[in-house]
């Protein structure tokens, strides 16, 4: 039987008084399980607590600032193309550099939460955010901007692995998968409300704006994530840093449980390792493939959408100002794709969930790819793909999270959305290629939505193997 919180219960962890356990070493196994399975119950069963509460919605403004930072380069294309009379191909260039820097944080920074903490990565990453959104500003050329769009990407690549998974372990177990959708309600947010934000700002000043507001808020997000932000108790329980116990007393009490006395003793068999190594061991590998080969061929339909949306909609003679509204557009309709997937709750697999979303979005890019349509269509076509591009991220991302355990969670996290960022860092130059030799919008766009088709089949035919059999929740 398994337990709320996704852990298999020990009823019994007390037993050894009665002299039931004769091994002393089977006893301090359970014992310990036993315990921590105490202290994940009581989290899991329990309403939410305000500091519960705050540490999701900071998640989703951390989020918020994910979704602006990525988008910014988005916004600022047509303008820079303009000034700079720079062709596709370049363009693409810039568009990729920020996310080939977010796939090289999702691999190699990611990881290291799972060895330093979620907090101080979040920290860290913050740290990159801004400094490369400042340089971004500063730039003159499209080289310059590809290094600054790289450095701001090694922090954006590394931020969601991380905070991803951290609204799923604030939350309790009936609420998860609603916080999870809670969090993802930020990016569209961040990119709506800072889309309009750009459009103001391409109007009444330079592309440069639109990188020194980004800079602003990913600063404004170090400051209240330093003061605010709680090391959870699923990282805090397995990994046992140095301090375990008195920042799981922290939480604990700051969501109104009893503190514990003692950290509860770490099982016989010591903590999972946090490597690739484990993240590929036998009877994991094929959930780690699974998951980043969905992801991956999903996020190439995505950032084809979210890189080149602008731009196509300036291609048609609309101005910089209405392409960027297009784009917010999309951010906008993403909210209700996001909420959809909490509000839908445990009714529907997260894997065939997202594979719905999926097909969605291969099917309204493939009509965006059409031609000419009045300024209404477009708005509604951008719409449309933003509720099923959103609520497809919402929940592969879930998809993602709920198929590795807190030890190797940020590594494996960190894998399978750094593969999404592959997709990401390619599609964009890759599109431009098609569109520099020839290919017309329509094509190129039918081309890129059936990465998402593939990615939804690919759900559907391993949506039974990709979940950990002794899981039901992110906890």
């Amino acid at each position: 039987m398994v337990g709320a919180s996704g852990c298999l219960p020990f009823p019994n962890a007390f037993s050894h008084r009665s002299g039931s356990l004769d091994n002393r070493g089977e006893w301090k196994r359970q014992e310990a399980e036993g315990l921590m399975y105490d202290v994940k119950e009581r989290l899991d069963s329990a309403p939410l607590s305000g500091t519960q509460k705050r540490a999701i919605a900071l998640t989703a403004l951390l989020n918020g600032v994910d979704g602006y930072d990525v988008l910014s380069m988005t916004f600022a294309a047509p303008a820079i193309s303009a000034e700079w009379q720079i062709n596709k191909a370049e363009l693409g260039i810039a568009l990729s550099s920020g996310l080939m820097g977010m796939a090289l944080g999702s691999f190699f920074l990611a990881p290291l939460a799972d060895r330093f903490g979620r907090r101080n990565l979040i920290l860290a990453t913050l740290v990159l955010m801004t400094i490369g959104m400042v340089l971004a500003a500063l730039s003159d050329s499209v080289t310059m901007l590809a290094a600054t769009r790289i450095l701001a990407g090694l922090g954006l690549g590394a931020l969601v692995p991380i905070n991803a998974p951290l609204a799923m372990e604030y939350s309790n177990a009936a609420r998860r998968r609603l916080a999870l959708g809670f969090y993802a309600v930020g990016y569209p947010l961040g990119g709506t409300l800072g889309g309009f934000a750009a459009a103001v700002l391409l109007q009444y000043a330079s592309w440069h704006a639109v990188f020194l507001l980004g800079a602003a808020l990913s600063a404004l997000m170090l400051a209240v994530s330093y003061f605010i932000l709680l090391e959870p108790p699923a990282f805090l329980l397995v990994k046992r840093p140095p301090g375990a116990l008195e920042k799981l007393n922290l939480y604990l009490e700051k969501c109104g449980h009893e503190p514990l006395e003692m950290l509860p003793p770490a099982p016989a068999r010591g903590p999972e390792k946090s490597s690739y190594r484990a993240i590929f061991a036998r009877g994991q590998v094929g959930r780690t493939i699974t998951a980043a080969a969905a992801n991956l061929l999903f996020l190439m339909t995505v950032y084809y959408v979210l890189s080149w949306l602008p731009q196509l909609v300036a291609d048609l003679g609309y101005s910089s100002s209405f392409a960027t509204v297009t784009s917010s557009t999309l951010s906008l309709f993403g909210v209700a794709g996001c909420l959809s997937v909490g509000l839908i709750g445990k009714r529907m697999p997260l894997a065939a969930m997202a594979a719905c979303y999926m097909i969605g979005l291969m099917a309204f890019t493939t009509i965006f790819g059409f031609g000419e349509f009045p300024q209404i269509v477009l708005l509604a076509l951008a719409g449309a793909m933003g509720l099923f591009l959103y609520g497809g991220v919402t929940s592969i991302y879930g998809v993602i999270v709920e198929a590795f355990p807190p030890a190797m969670r940020a590594t494996g996290v960190g894998f399978g959305m750094g593969m999404g960022r592959v997709a990401g860092a390619i599609t964009p130059a890759f599109a431009g290629l098609l569109f520099y030799l020839g290919m017309d919008r329509f094509s190129v766009s039918l081309l890129m939505s059936l990465c998402a088709l593939l990615g939804a089949f690919l759900l559907l035919s391993t949506r039974r193997s990709i979940v950990r059999p002794t899981q039901t929740s992110a906890a």
